[in-house]
């Protein structure tokens, strides 16, 4: 189970996700479920890099 999010932490993905509004002047009801996209966002695991592609030589079919 991971640390709930502190004041900090939620101020600093309420910019990351470019929210409009003052963090401050949230409602209880629109604090908690910002909280809980929060979680979500913190908790998501990134997508898998893919591999590095050389085209010429997918072009030749050379496939070592």
């Amino acid at each position: 189970m991971r640390a709930p999010l502190t004041d900090l932490d939620l101020r600093a993905m309420w910019r990351r996700l470019r929210m409009v509004g003052n963090f401050d002047a949230l409602c209880p009801a629109a604090r908690h479920a910002f909280e809980c996209t929060a979680n979500v966002w913190r908790d998501r695991e990134p997508a898998p890099e893919l591999p590095v592609a050389d085209g010429k030589r997918r072009a030749a079919n050379d496939f070592d």
